[in-house]
């Protein structure tokens, strides 16, 4: 038997705090060198992609596999994971992810944040109003006393909705942003777009700043201009060889000589004390996502735990008798 957890199974079972719990102990996990992470694959199909991913995580003695495609955005169907015992080969689960992967991403950016920012930081400047910019929110506030959000987006109707959702249910001012140089007054900007080209300035970033970079995840994709690079002291990733792979704007910034991949950390070298020093109080700090396998690995683990716990899910046989 294996149990499926359905998108509303998910949504009544883990939390923001559930899911930053498990980011922190797989990024501490894979800093042990405990994590088996090769990079996603991306196979290119008429009018979309195909993406595979996959790690295993043995502490937890957990796999997961999972597929999804540009074509979930234009239909009902979901991303399925398969989440499997280590030791056995047993599928446990079948999970659809859709909101599993944006709590994973924001989980992993309030670890980041956690471990990066000013722990004095009380106000974010948003950029983007999509599905992931309200989990990212919802993953700072959880971990910094937030008193305020100022947002930005292209589509004033949209930008209005999103801030009075996010006032009501995060009980803090949402508010949008008059000029986009308010910003800049944060001491965390979030950057959660699809942008091809950059909404974050470095000529416009104050000391002591921590930037969440979660939407240039594609090489067509870019959130920084080349500034912001130029004047972080901190630079770090969830998986370097996802970055190396997919990092439009660590890439360019390697090209240009700003920085080496030696100066790049994953989050989980810094839990183990690697690059402590260059966090300093004024310092720019930046956590560039990529969204990478452990982390399903974690979260889907976390989902499985409080199902069987709840008595929540559907059980699926496998075969007769």
């Amino acid at each position: 038997m294996a149990l499926f957890l359905s998108e509303t199974d998910i949504a009544s079972l883990v939390t923001i705090n559930d899911a930053i719990d498990a980011m922190t102990e797989v990024f501490k996990i894979r800093g042990d060198g405990d994590v088996i992470n090769p990079p996603r694959q991306q196979i290119d199909i008429p009018n979309g992609y195909l993406r595979l991913t996959s790690a295993i995580v043995n502490p937890m003695k957990k796999i997961a596999v999972k597929v999804s495609s540009s074509m979930v955005f234009d239909s009902d169907s979901g991303r399925i994971l398969l989440l499997l015992d280590s030791e056995t080969g047993r599928v446990d689960a079948i999970i659809e992810v859709f909101r599993l992967g944006a709590l994973r991403t924001a989980a992993a950016s309030g670890v980041g944040t956690q471990l990066l920012s000013r722990v004095d930081a009380d106000s974010i400047g948003l950029f983007g109003t999509g599905r992931q910019a309200k989990t990212q929110i919802a993953a700072v506030t959880a971990v910094r006393p937030i008193k305020k959000v100022v947002a930005i987006g292209r589509n004033k109707e949209r930008l209005s909705s999103f801030c009075a959702e996010m006032t009501r249910e995060l009980n803090i001012p949402v508010i949008e942003a008059v000029d986009p140089l308010e910003l800049y007054e944060c001491g965390i900007l979030v950057a959660a777009t699809t942008s091809a080209e950059p909404v974050i300035f470095g000529e416009h970033l104050k000391p002591g700043t921590h930037i969440n970079a979660i939407g240039a995840n594609r090489l067509e994709r870019r959130e920084l201009d080349d500034a912001v690079l130029e004047r972080c002291s901190l630079v770090t990733v969830d998986n370097k060889v996802q970055a190396e792979k997919e990092s439009s704007v660590l890439l360019r910034a390697i090209e240009q000589g700003t920085l080496t991949w030696n100066d790049v950390l994953e989050l989980g070298d810094f839990m183990v004390g690697n690059g402590t020093e260059r966090r300093t109080t004024d310092a720019i700090t930046i956590y560039n996502s990529h969204g990478v396998a452990m982390e399903d690995v974690a979260l889907a683990t976390k989902a499985y735990e409080l199902a069987q716990a709840k008595g929540v899910g559907t059980e699926v046989p496998f075969t007769l008798g």
